[in-house]
């Protein structure tokens, strides 16, 4: 049970689409948010016994040095201990066997070539866990990759080299996985050289039902004085000790929501301590439909915000451990057991409520709620709806063109306790492409002005074809992936949405929303401000599992281009793949060759609506000169609004 080394192609699109023929079933896959030191990217998919880690792309091995075994070193002269004493070893004891360290993998210094045949990136290498039962659902960290993260922004250490990830089992199990970001070497056959460590989530506080989902984020214990953080200094990142945050739920009772806290100690490497865990169970008004943490980073109050959606009609934010008494502030009296009770406590906050719609008894209901996660860096939370509805609540009013509410000009939701919203502050409405045949049969008028609306209306029916409403569903999935560093103002992300057997993407959400919220000035049409849907991914028959953003494996070619990453795409027997063509890179010290490229990325930036005046000053000179002309592509060209 491989990937293959060859991918089927839809040779027709710019945007390549690569499917990976499985023979297992597949029912949760997620795209790694980091990269691989060699520049991989990494998938994980959930399967009928395990998971599967595969690294995708990058550098390819080198030669597997093995390195020799060093024993350790007797102090001796000035570095000895000065109090130890000293005993004279006689000729009948053996010397301590030396410790075997293990190969270090390296990696060849140049990109591997692209193959004009076959232009796509290799599976460099893949790897089983087996976990003994069907893996539900996987969570992994919402964290920045590195070049788009401050270094002086708290970060995980343990995520710098190690994959973290929780799943859920059909065994009523949850666990924790962790092992090297450093894809094993293919001489690396055996499973104990892999690293692999697996926390099974045990004790008093289990679910007795099936668990539906998982999510996880890291908390950090602030050192409690100045000893304990000199000999935590260089290891924790000078802030504290890190915690794991994973929350589970299930359908049991009327439903229950478990919070685990699981410590991080670093001795010979990072490792999570079992017998530490701090567990808390919280029961639901009804079984929640899907759930997710807060991406805001440590020491954000709103970092260990959990966000609960309900199919009913409700999305609920929950504060998992809600400090109450600052350290400042407690009593020299207050046992510390007290105050560690105090400091995991939770409350819920604030409920979103969706419209209403008509049911099937005639008597208006909310409308069901198929996923809901955060957006705008946790300041706001995004719903999608059965009825491909989706709509964006802006609950701290920090949005574009926010208007005064409860949060207005509040750090954040923690405050609140028992509040209430209701109004989108951006909405819209998945579209799926009419058939052939009906676009034929459509009437028409036979005589329409030409106005601005409408020729923009057409444009987009020349490029996209007729649309329509999406059907009901209640299956779909939201995925969000920040695409600008961490120190701009507000956050601008890509958004991916599945609705039954239908997806979208949002390929800027900010820009969007000021679009929505304009009302002068010039209107922005380009596909970055629109919902577009994915009209070439053929499921060929299978269920649509899941759907997610993939870091693009490192590579130059792909470096003047805007888009960091490729889309993931989960049928129950098959693994898809949206993205660009791979081009050979471009060599430095190449006059030519470098204005052929810049060329190239005027055209690309042309075609997408962001050529600034310098660029099309330069493809004016270029047909001053007759060696370039302003072509602004086909429409097939047009339709990569992912990128």
């Amino acid at each position: 049970m491989r990937f293959g080394r060859d991918a089927w192609i839809d040779a027709d699109l710019v945007c390549k689409i690569f499917s990976y023929p499985l023979s297992h079933r597949i029912h949760t896959a997620k795209g790694y948010p980091l990269r691989a030191p060699n520049g991989s990217s990494v998938i994980i998919y959930g399967y009928d016994t395990g998971l599967k880690i595969v690294w995708r792309g990058g550098k390819r091995f080198a030669e597997l040095k093995p390195t020799r075994p060093q024993a350790k070193a007797k102090p001796v002269g000035n570095n000895a201990d000065p109090d130890s004493v000293m005993i004279i070893d006689s000729d009948d004891e053996e010397e301590p066997e030396p410790a075997q360290e293990e190969p270090m993998v390296e990696f060849n210094l140049e990109e591997s070539e692209v193959d004009p045949a076959a232009p796509y990136e290799e599976i460099l290498r893949q790897i089983d866990i087996p976990l003994g039962s069907r893996v539900l659902d996987v969570a992994v960290p919402r964290v920045l990759p590195e070049e788009a993260r401050s270094p002086l922004d708290p970060f995980p250490p343990i995520l710098r080299n190690t994959i973290v990830v929780s799943v859920v089992c059909s065994d009523l199990s949850t666990k924790v996985v962790t092992l090297p970001l450093v894809p094993p070497h293919p001489t690396q056959t055996d499973p104990k050289s892999w690293r692999i460590q697996t926390l099974s989530v045990d004790g008093a506080t289990t679910h007795q039902d099936i668990p539906r989902g998982v999510s996880i984020t890291f908390t950090c214990h602030e050192f409690e004085d100045e000893q304990d953080q000199r000999k935590s200094r260089g290891r924790f990142g000078n802030f504290g000790k890190w915690d794991l945050l994973v929350a589970t739920h299930s359908a049991e009772g009327c439903g229950a929501l478990l919070l685990h806290r699981i410590p991080i100690r670093e001795e010979s490497s990072f490792r999570l301590v079992e017998e530490d865990i701090i567990s808390q169970r919280r029961l639901l008004p009804a079984p929640a439909q899907s759930i997710a943490f807060n991406p805001s980073t440590w020491p954000s109050l709103r970092h260990a915000n959990l966000l609960v959606a309900f199919h009913s009609g409700c999305v609920k934010i929950y504060s998992c451990f809600v400090k109450k008494a600052s350290k400042s502030s407690r009593r020299a009296s207050m046992p510390q057991e007290d105050y560690e009770a105090i400091d995991t406590e939770g409350r819920w906050l604030i409920s979103l409520y969706p419209g209403f719609e008509q049911g099937a008894t005639g008597l208006p209901r909310r409308k069901r709620i198929i996923d809901a996660d955060w957006v705008l860096g946790g300041r706001a939370v995004m719903v999608l709806l059965e009825d491909g509805e989706w709509g964006v609540w802006d609950i701290e009013g920090a949005g574009p063109g926010a208007v005064k509410g409860p949060l207005h000009r509040q750090t954040s939701v923690q405050g609140v306790t028992g509040g209430s919203l209701t109004a989108y502050a951006v909405c819209g409405r998945i579209m799926t492409p009419l058939s052939n045949t009906n676009s034929e049969t459509e009437q028409r008028p036979r005589f329409a002005p030409m106005t601005p609306s409408t020729r923009r209306v057409r444009e987009d029916g020349l490029l996209k074809g007729s649309m329509s409403t999406a059907s009901p569903s209640h299956r779909g999935q939201i995925s969000v992936l920040q695409t600008n560093p961490s120190s701009d103002v507000l956050p601008d992300e890509s958004i991916l949405l599945r609705h039954g057997r239908q997806s979208a993407v949002i390929p800027s959400l900010l820009s969007l929303w000021r679009n929505a919220v304009k009302a002068t000035g010039t209107f922005d049409s380009s596909n970055r401000c629109r919902v577009s849907p994915f009209q070439d991914v053929n499921l060929m028959g299978q269920n649509f599992q899941a759907i997610g953003h993939l870091p693009a494996p490192a590579r130059r070619s792909r470096q003047a281009e805007r888009q960091a990453f490729d889309v993931l795409v989960a049928a129950e027997h098959q693994i898809m793949i949206l993205a660009p063509k791979l081009t050979e890179s471009v060599e430095e010290g190449l006059p030519v060759v470098k204005q052929e490229e810049t060329e190239e990325t005027d055209q690309l930036m042309l075609r997408r609506g962001e050529l600034d005046v310098e660029g099309m000053g330069r493809l004016l000179n270029g047909m001053a000169s007759g060696s370039a002309s302003m072509r602004m592509g086909s429409p097939v060209k047009r339709t990569r609004v992912f990128a």
